[in-house]
């Protein structure tokens, strides 16, 4: 649309402009520019031909117009006697006037032997017929005819003369007969600077007052230049000559071999249209200053190439057009910028608005706009936020690609449903409204069709991808109840699924007291290590083939004076949520060290630590410090790490763990079974002991149970790793463990946590 409005707006402007070309209104822009051009290229006359001038001084000296002829002969006699070469009278002898002074003239052109010349020229009467006035015949019979008309009508700028008419041949002809064969015109070259020509007035070649070495072997032609003759024309550069300057500047112009030719302005036209087709119709790749530069550096390049076609080639060229095309055509590019620009920024006010209503990347609702949909229907409603799990790890381990590309997924299959545009709330939280008539069970349902979608197979770029998926929905049931309170209640739904490993949660009342007593919990574990609330208890770890402790596990518990003992079920998902962990894991790592360092026994320390320590914190500087600080040799101390860790996407991480593992660090694979690895890690990472969960262990006897029990025991010992058993509680499962060849059992058969004072190095035999 834009591309037919630029061309349409070139026709027009065009059209505009050879119009005004055509109505004449760039000719004074031409005249003052080739004024301009000429000045540039002055050149210097031929200083062969000399202006004897019949000027006021020489009206006043003889009283009377027209002179006698008699006076006519006199000068005549007077140039010849100076040596004349040859002499122009561009004065009027058609018609007869006394019988002697016409005598006495005829017998001045017959004394001059042929080297005179008279002026003829074509007039045209007031009937419209055109009248060729020569010389008297008595005259002509011994002085040529010459021509003395101009071209033009006298309104513009003269800039040429005829050749020849009727056999006739112009002033410049007549004089320079080796100018050859001539065209119709002669156009003049108002680069010979007329002003140096030599002007002598009638009445000092009359008084006998003149040097003879200014006028012998010259080129004179006589004619007027009082005011008061009224014989001048304008032309271009000098403003204002006399009509016999006129002739002298076309005979020069044929001594100078300078006749031009004048080309118009179809040059600059079509240079003008590939400008303005340069300008509008190529690639707008340049800023609307460096189009502007563009014009102005062209409409330079336009004078300098008319100037050298004058200079050098004797070529004519009008400029007014070009400079005409490039002022519209900036002006025109001017408009295109801002109409442009305010397409530009009307798409920029619509994007902006769709941003403020839409997730970029998914084309999900904002949060804000979900809430306006759900200010306009009355009523109950039913509102549902949906986490994604694993879908923050697609961004991590396949990239942002993908990541966009599933999150664009999952609003599609949303939409699918029929509950109308999804929101996204998070980076992978979603929430979408039930209609108010589906009722409780169409609330339960739709959060199943939800499920079933989401959690079919995402196939993208080649990855196939499985999600899965947790649910808090709300309720709006009173009408003083809030748009911004029900999303939120589904919100405190969906963190109360994911705490309590639930699939779905739908808000109660009582569910606002559990996120009070959260952010309760938040508030003081931000203050629990400043204020020392910590402590470690300690869980024996036993040689089930000979009942020794050969390593105690640490366990952290947090008593607050407001909140009592708090449930490290409570407070280390919180912590690893907030990033509290770092600093608590720290803690426990130095306090677990220090202890055992001081107690006189030599078993092993094992000390539990978070995948936000290696995100989040420097955990080879930590495990350094505590031992540095507390004097424990790296080689009792084990560090437990559980399969969440993703060590097969994360080089960082698989880096941290051989770095533990070379300062003599042991490393134990914590709840082992339960995660999503491969047997690949027990080949690919530095693991020395294996944890079997408690999972496993509470089940015995069981086959199943034993089943994978007996795996890990062999698979284990083949690879030359040891074995703990977790959850052991009686004495059958302490038996069948150890049958199997299990190393380490530990568990509430051995003993439940304890503190430090009642796991002294008496109730600890050195190993």
């Amino acid at each position: 649309m834009r591309a037919f409005v630029r061309v349409t707006s070139m026709i027009a402007l065009l059209a505009a402009l050879w119009g005004a070309a055509a109505a004449g209104w760039f000719a004074p822009v031409d005249n003052a520019l080739q004024g301009w051009r000429f000045t540039a290229s002055s050149r210097p006359v031929s200083g062969d031909m000399v202006f004897v001038e019949i000027d006021s001084v020489s009206l006043q000296s003889v009283g009377v117009w027209p002179w006698p002829r008699t006076v006519h002969a006199g000068l005549l006699d007077r140039l010849v006697e100076l040596g004349a070469l040859d002499i122009v009278f561009d004065v009027d002898f058609s018609a007869a006037s006394t019988p002697q002074a016409d005598a006495a003239f005829e017998a001045a052109l017959q004394r001059a032997g042929g080297y005179a010349f008279l002026a003829a020229f074509q007039q045209t009467l007031s009937d419209g017929r055109t009248l060729l006035s020569r010389p008297l015949p008595r005259f002509e019979a011994h002085a040529s005819a010459v021509l003395v008309n101009v071209d033009g009508d006298g309104t513009g700028l003269l800039e040429s003369l005829p050749a020849a008419l009727n056999s006739i041949p112009s002033v410049a002809h007549a004089l320079v007969p080796a100018a050859g064969a001539a065209a119709p015109s002669i156009i003049i070259d108002y680069g010979i600077d007329l002003s140096t020509v030599r002007r002598i007035s009638a009445a000092a070649v009359l008084a006998g007052a003149v040097d003879p070495a200014l006028v012998a072997g010259k080129q004179v032609i006589i004619g007027a230049s009082a005011i008061e003759l009224r014989d001048f024309f304008r032309v271009p550069r000098f403003g204002v000559i006399d009509g016999a300057m006129v002739q002298i500047a076309a005979t020069e112009t044929l001594k100078a071999d300078r006749a031009l030719t004048d080309w118009g302005s179809m040059p600059a036209g079509l240079s003008g249209l590939l400008l303005l087709s340069a300008l509008l119709l190529a690639r707008r790749h340049r800023s609307l200053p460096q189009r502007a530069l563009a014009v102005l550096a062209a409409s330079l390049a336009a004078e300098v190439g008319a100037w050298l076609a004058l200079s050098l080639g004797g070529l004519l060229v009008d400029t007014a057009v070009f400079h005409a095309i490039a002022a519209g055509a900036l002006a025109l590019c001017f408009l295109d910028e801002r109409a442009r620009r305010w397409q530009q920024t009307r798409r920029q006010q619509a994007r902006l608005a769709y941003l403020a209503r839409h997730d970029e990347v998914s084309g999900a609702l904002s949060r804000h706009a979900i809430m306006e949909a759900l200010s306009e229907t009355a009523g109950r409603q039913a509102v549902v936020v949906v986490k994604l799990l694993r879908l923050d790890a697609i961004n991590a381990s396949l990239g942002h690609g993908v990541f966009d590309q599933v999150t664009g997924e999952i609003t599609a299959r949303l939409v699918g449903l029929g509950n109308g545009l999804p929101a996204r709330l998070g980076s992978d939280v979603f929430a979408f409204a039930v209609p108010p008539d589906s009722g409780p069970d169409g609330l339960s349902a739709a959060i199943a069709a939800s499920a079933a979608l989401l959690e079919q197979p995402y196939h993208i770029d080649g990855h196939t991808i499985v999600l899965g998926v947790v649910f808090g929905s709300a309720v709006r049931t009173l009408p003083e109840q809030s748009v911004n309170q029900i999303l939120q209640d589904a919100e405190v739904a969906l963190a109360l699924a994911e705490s309590g490993q639930q699939r779905s949660v739908l808000y109660q009342p009582s569910h606002g007291q559990q996120i009070r007593d959260r952010r309760l919990r938040d508030l003081a574990l931000r203050q629990a290590l400043a204020r020392d609330e910590f402590y470690l208890l300690y869980q024996p770890q036993i040689e089930l083939s000979s009942g020794r402790t050969v390593g105690l596990e640490a366990l952290i518990r947090w008593c607050n004076a407001e909140l009592g003992e708090v449930s490290p079920a409570d407070f280390i998902p919180l912590a690893e949520e907030t990033g509290l962990i770092v600093q608590i894991g720290e803690w426990i790592l130095l306090e677990a060290c220090r202890q055992a360092a001081q107690w006189n026994w030599q078993g092993r320390m094992s000390v539990n630590v978070s995948p936000a320590q290696f995100a989040q914190g420097d955990l080879v500087a930590s495990v350094r410090r505590a031992l540095q600080e507390s004097g424990l040799p790296p080689h009792r101390l084990d560090i437990e790490i559980t399969e969440s860790i993703h060590v097969a996407d994360s080089p960082a991480n698989l880096r941290i763990l051989n770095q533990l593992s070379a300062m003599g660090v042991c490393l134990a694979m914590d709840d082992f079974g339960t995660g999503f690895s491969s047997l690949s890690y027990l080949t690919s990472l530095p693991i020395d002991k294996i944890k079997i969960d408690q999972s496993f262990v509470r089940n015995l006897p069981d086959a199943q149970s034993e089943a994978i029990i007996e795996t890990t025991v062999v698979m284990a010992r083949r690879l030359g790793k040891i074995v703990i058993a977790e959850g052991v509680e009686t004495e059958q499962q302490r038996a069948y463990l150890a049958g199997i060849g299990c190393d380490i059992g530990q568990g509430y058969l051995f003993g439940r946590p304890s503190l430090a004072a009642e796991l002294g190095p008496q109730q600890a035999p050195a190993a």
